[in-house]
């Protein structure tokens, strides 16, 4: 669908005399971008050069002359002729076998510039240099073909002509025979008819002459002759060293034009024959592979075949005879989906006598013209599209193709290249398409190779006639052809044009009418080369494009024109466009793309991306393509300096990126349907309808309130219904009515309803993306979202009632069925009304409703509803087998009402119904009560369904009471006694529960004696110590078991010291000093001593392991997970090589490759993850997980040394009252020390940790585990007394 746009020209004159009609020749230095020129003119040879770094710049410099003279087999003076970097000179072969070198650099020393560095006596008919310059092959005149080093040292030479077809021969044995191959019309006739290869000749236009072609890769060469033998026209392949590989096969009249394609593929030569002149491939075996024909009518011959260096051009250079005059014109042709286009033929009004592609820009062309100037093109593939933005644009795409510019209308029908929705006949081969700026792209402006301008008026849908609207000639400059044509309004047209007076582009501007007149013709100069000429059909600016990035744009001001600077790009960039949009509550905007032959994507200078193959301008989206093989859809209210090209992994609802096919571009976006058009590298065409356009024309159909477009084009792409109500909330909640009279089927309504979930889809699945004010929009409440499918069920259901509830039942089940949960009960109720009046519909509506949700469920809320009418409805639509659920429902109705439900209610597992109505069906069945409120654990809600006093509550309350105290839940199984009144079970609860408080007042109120009370007493104190409430079970022996003796031993279990003295004393039981608490806190101080060395030791050796191993980390696979594939090592043999827990070496690439991690994933089982967690808490020394096992022990200790502060300080002082200070003052020095140690090493120990865990199942390293520093509590514990 590409066209090949003519995007630079330049020219310089050569000679102030004409050339001659023999073929000369350019070469191009590719570093420095000089031109050589060769051309033989009265018997003469002359060299000239145009140096790109003198101040002349533009001009050539005669360098050499040589004398010459034509030979009388016709052939060319100059053979050959090319430029070796290597060397730094041009190598000039001619046909008396001189080969001569030119050097500029001997030139500008002011020596000689020629140099001969060989001579072939016989002559020279053709000569080639490989591609890399080190082998060159030559024909002699003595027809052998020579074959010499870069130096001119012989490598071998052989004759010209041979029997021999090479070594590469193919021989047949049979298979795909031409006689059983199918022949089409010409019948079994053709299959039994042989060609007489004896007659077969060479072309009247062939000049006899050899020719030498190499491949790409420099390996092969071809060599087309006339075979002496058989007077016709062979091809002879080469390898490098000069040896036969294939011969053609034979072909009637091949003419002598050859050219291998640098892709290695196709050998390109012509065959005249008496009906048509075709181009002809031969694979490299010789073979023939397919042909086009030419398509000049008139008397003409081909000069010479040349692929440009990327093989996607072909050159065809012809002469015709047109009225007694000869013409020498070039042809374009590229080939797509196997049809040949031709897309330029360049008529320059002088014959062209020179045509080389630049050797390495492969879409750059140097030309020398009979009238003595040198021309230099710059080619580049271009859609042409129209830019109108119109949502009424037909998505017109023009495919050049000699004189037929082939038409489809994208936005209605699709037609695979090389076929077309129509064809517009021009009477000249077409050089560029242009669209009106007015129109909806369907009017075309086609410039002819006269320099002929013709308009069209396409139909809008590609079907009627295209009309004619008028020509104009556009004045006529030799050698410089007007390029990048723009039809600006319906009376001016503008083009760019090259001067070689001041070597410079000019702007065109023509106010033209259609009968062919030009009324005014403005000549702005660009100053510089123009690059682009670019008109923007929304605003009718034009801008133009330098080759230095600078963008100017051409202002209309009453009768005068003129260039203004708009923007200067980064580098110049071959592909541009241009759009004004005008953002909500913003001023206009106009955004130039521009993409550079290098990938670069810039937006008003702002690089986008460095790797984008093609971009196409939407009325609201940058749409581009990328070499990572994806389109991306940038909105252009977008922040571009945020979007450049990342490495992520998009998410599967991004609507800005889609994966395409290798090598798509981009054809062409149609402006108001969602469809981007994608053609592949092979040709074909592929439309898309992307997610991103897709949501952008749901938004707005939603913003117009066109509830039906959206939902339609949300049910044909596959979009979320529930994007209707996210967009606006608001606008949807004022327009339910709106929404059901546009969306009116009711299958329609009831899609809708399915897809309603309580999510707001804009934001888990459609972000918007950009800046706008839709970006901004304040989301949801999570309230909002917990009620959206209620509150839109309701307001559609509302609304459907009211209008026509019969038509619209299924939605109205709908939103029953859909509500959060679902209220079938109603659902059910609306059908049961409904079969009242017309049980067919009832019917119906139910199998839609059993449709919707589960049969069985809505059952058994018919069964639940007590209704048995409507319960066998459900099940005889529902085809349950009727042995199910009539015996079942058969004993339910012999039941007693309440007991019946209670029945149904259990059946249905609503067991809280079931203990109701079962407590409803009387007395007899209280028994049941209770043990199905046991059963079910009802015993809070069974309570409420009995008046306070009456016994069957106490009956309940015991019940409940004795499930609390299973529960452990003393306290509460007390109350629940006491208000059954079992006071004496209500104190059993409370001594179970430690309650000793409630207890002892129970026993008071039950006048236990004070014995009994004192045995009570002693059984909680014990219960107390165990659980160390000490202070608690010391008050019970004071009040209650007047035991001071065990209040003090109580006490003193819990260090309370202060407290064991006072009580002691207070209760005159000083012996208690002696016996009790003098040994106890000597025991004490013994223990915490030994506490406090063990600490301080714990501390040392577990600092000092961590900061070795911090220092000299051990290997994190020494002691790797286990391997249960390694279970079975022992049947591998010594030299297996697998991966193990010991092939340290190569784990990192073994193990943890891509290939293997689903293996290892499968093959960890929980059993393998759980041993690795043991071996995680064990922290074995010198595996990784020793330094965590350490910094967790540490912490431990710090919160341990935190939590003796106060034991120790009260130690500390009892010590000193019994003037043990000596004993005093130690501990608290080592326990200072120990404490002084600790907070000197929380910044050291517990940082990250730095020993790396090895990769998980999926080859992931962990991060490094972060541990909480420990914090030690500030307790005043120490005595200032004893500080020294």
């Amino acid at each position: 669908m590409r066209n090949l746009q003519l995007l630079e020209q330049c020219k310089s004159r050569l000679s102030f005399q004409d050339l001659s009609q023999s073929k000369a020749f350019t070469a191009v230095d590719p570093d420095s971008g000089d031109v050589y020129a060769a051309w033989f003119t009265d018997d003469t040879v002359k060299v000239a050069l145009r140096d790109q770094h003198s101040d002349f710049a533009n001009d050539f410099v005669e360098l050499c002359r040589l004398p010459a003279f034509e030979r009388n087999d016709g052939g060319n003076v100059i053979i050959d002729f090319l430029y070796l970097p290597d060397a730094q000179a041009a190598c000039l072969c001619l046909n008396t076998g001189d080969i001569a070198l030119i050097s500029k650099e001997r030139f500008n020393a002011g020596g000689e510039a020629l140099e001969i560095v060989g001579t072939v006596d016989s002559g020279i008919l053709s000569m080639s240099w490989s591609p890399d310059q080190e082998v060159v092959v030559v024909i002699t005149g003595a027809s052998t073909v020579l074959e010499m080093t870069r130096d001119f040292d012989t490598i071998t030479e052989f004759p010209l002509d041979t029997n021999e077809e090479g070594e590469g021969v193919s021989h047949s044995v049979g298979w795909g025979k031409k006689e059983t191959q199918f022949h089409g019309s010409e019948g079994k006739a053709a299959a039994q008819r042989k060609a007489d290869i004896n007659t077969y000749t060479t072309s009247p236009d062939d000049d006899q002459q050899p020719r030498i072609s190499w491949r790409g890769d420099g390996s092969f060469y071809v060599v087309s002759s006339v075979d002496s033998s058989k007077d016709s026209r062979v091809l002879r392949v080469y390898n490098r060293e000069g040896v036969l590989q294939n011969t053609s096969e034979p072909v009637d009249k091949l003419e002598h034009v050859l050219n291998w394609r640098p892709s290695g593929n196709l050998i390109a030569s012509t065959q005249r024959l008496p009906h048509r002149h075709d181009i002809v491939f031969f694979e490299r075996n010789g073979l023939r592979h397919g042909e086009f024909t030419l398509r000049e009518t008139s008397e003409h011959k081909v000069i010479e075949l040349q692929w440009n260096a990327d093989s996607s051009i072909l050159a065809v250079w012809l002469q015709v005879r047109r009225n007694d005059t000869i013409k020498k014109t070039v042809q374009l042709w590229t080939m797509n989906n196997y049809h040949w286009y031709m897309k330029q033929h360049m008529d320059l009004g002088s014959n062209i006598v020179a045509f080389n592609w630049d050797v390495e820009n492969p879409y750059v062309a140097h030309i020398l013209a009979e009238d003595a100037f040198y021309h230099r093109f710059v080619f580049i593939h271009d859609i042409a599209t129209s830019t109108s933005t119109s949502k009424d644009n037909a998505g017109y795409v023009a495919v050049i193709d000699g004189a037929s510019a082939l038409m489809t209308p994208f936005l209605y029908q699709n037609v695979p290249p090389p076929m077309s929705s129509m064809v517009v006949t021009a009477d000249e081969n077409i050089q560029e398409i242009a669209y009106s700026n007015f129109s909806t792209g369907t009017q075309i402006a086609v410039l002819g190779v006269s320099r002929k301008v013709v308009f069209y008026e396409l139909p809008e849908n590609a079907r009627g006639a295209t009309v004619t609207l008028g020509t104009v000639q556009l004045s006529i400059t030799d050698g410089s052809l007007p390029r990048q044509i723009k039809w600006i309004n319906q009376t001016t047209i503008a083009y760019l044009q090259y001067s070689d007076y001041d070597h410079q582009d000019y702007l065109f501007v023509d106010e033209i009418n259609m009968k062919g007149d030009i009324l005014k013709e403005s000549k702005l100069a660009v100053g510089g080369r123009g690059l682009r000429l670019y008109s923007n059909a929304l605003s009718g600016s034009l801008l133009v494009e330098r080759n230095d990035g600078d963008i100017l744009e051409a202002i209309f001001d009453a009768d005068t024109i003129e260039l203004q600077p708009l923007l200067s790009l980064p580098s110049a960039a071959p592909w541009i466009g241009a759009i004004t949009i005008q953002p909500e509550s913003s001023d206009v905007k106009t955004i130039i793309a521009a993409l550079t032959d290098r990938g670069k994507l810039y937006v008003d200078a702002q690089l986008v991306s460095s790797e984008c193959t093609s971009f196409f301008l939407r009325h609201n989206f940058l749409v581009y393509t990328t070499t990572n093989h994806v389109v991306r859809f940038l909105p252009l209210d977008a922040p571009f300096s945020d979007t450049q090209e990342v490495e992520k992994i998009a998410s599967a609802y991004d609507e800005t990126t889609r994966r395409v096919e290798r090598g798509a571009r981009i054809v062409v976006a149609i402006q108001d349907a969602p469809k981007l058009v994608l053609q592949m590298p092979r040709g074909n065409l592929e439309t898309v309808c992307p997610r991103a356009f897709v949501l952008s024309n749901i938004r707005d159909a939603i913003k117009k309130v066109d509830y039906r477009s959206a939902f339609l084009a949300c049910r044909t792409n596959r979009i979320d219904l529930n994007i209707l109500y996210d967009e606006d909330p608001q606008l949807f909640n004022d327009n339910v009515d709106t929404l059901l009279s546009q969306v009116h089927e009711v299958d329609h309504i009831n899609l809708f309803l399915s897809n309603l979930r309580n999510e707001d889809v804009t934001v888990t699945m459609y972000p918007k993306v950009g800046t706008g004010p839709e970006a901004s929009a304040a989301l949801p409440t999570t309230s909002i979202l917990e009620n959206k499918v209620n509150t839109i069920c309701e307001k559609v259901r509302t609304v459907l009632i009211q209008r026509d509830q019969k038509k619209y039942i299924q939605a109205i089940l709908s939103t029953y069925v859909r509500s959060t949960p679902s209220d079938l009960e109603s659902a059910l109720r609306l059908l049961a009304e409904l079969k009242a009046t017309d049980i067919g519909h009832a019917e119906e509506a139910l199998s839609y409703t059993i449709f919707l949700c589960d049969a069985d469920r809505l059952f058994d809320v018919a069964l639940g509803m007590y209704d048995f009418s409507l319960v066998l409805m459900v099940a005889q639509q529902s085809q349950k087998d009727p042995r199910e659920y009539l015996p079942f429902l058969q004993e339910l109705q012999s039941l007693e009402k309440f007991y019946q439900r209670f029945k149904i209610d259990d059946h249905l597992k609503r067991y809280k119904k079931a203990v109701h109505n079962l407590s409803k069906a009387g007395n007899s069945h209280f028994e049941q009560v209770v043990n199905y409120t046991k059963l079910h654990t009802l015993y809070t809600y069974a309570l409420s369904l009995y008046p306070n006093a009456s016994n069957e509550r106490k009956t309940l309350l015991l019940a409940y009471a004795e499930y609390l105290q299973g529960r452990t839940s003393y306290d509460e199984a007390a109350i629940a006694y006491t208000m059954a009144g079992s006071l004496q079970d209500a104190l059993d609860a409370y001594s179970l529960g430690l309650s000793w408080r409630e207890a002892f007042s129970v026993a008071k109120e039950l006048q236990y004696s004070d014995s009994a009370i004192a045995d009570l007493g002693y059984g909680l104190i014990e219960s107390l110590k165990e659980k160390r409430r000490f202070q608690e079970a010391a008050q019970i022996a004071l009040d209650y078991s007047k035991d001071v003796e065990d209040a003090v031993d109580s006490l003193i279990k819990g260090n309370l010291w202060n407290e064991s003295i006072r009580i002691s004393r207070t209760y005159n039981r000083t012996d208690l000093v002696e016996t009790h608490i003098k040994p106890g806190i000597a025991e004490t101080y013994s223990q915490h001593r030994d506490d406090i060395k063990e600490m301080q030791e714990q501390f040392e050796k577990q600092t000092s392991r961590l900061r070795e191993l911090r220092q000299k980390k051990p290997d994190p696979f020494m002691n790797m997970p286990d391997d249960p594939t390694l279970e079975n090592v022992d049947m591998f043999s010594d030299t297996t090589s697998m991966y193990s827990q010991f092939t340290r070496n190569t784990v990192t690439t073994a193990r943890f490759s891509q290939a293997s991690s689903s293996t290892a994933r499968s093959g960890r089982s929980s059993k393998t993850k759980r041993r690795e967690e043991r071996k995680k808490a064990r922290g074995k020394k010198g595996t990784i997980y020793e330094e965590e096992y350490i910094v967790g022990s540490l912490k431990r200790l710090y919160e341990r040394a935190s939590g003796m502060q106060a034991e120790i300080g009260g130690m500390i002082k009892t010590l000193m009252v019994f003037g043990h200070v000596d004993d005093a003052k130690v501990i608290q020095k080592q326990f200072s020390s120990v404490l002084t140690q600790l907070h000197s090493g929380i910044d050291d120990i517990f940082v990250p940790l730095q020993l790396q865990y090895p990769p998980n199942d999926e080859g992931i390293v962990p991060p490094p585990t972060v541990i909480e520093k420990p914090t030690i509590a500030t307790v005043e514990w120490t005595l200032e007394i004893l500080l020294e």
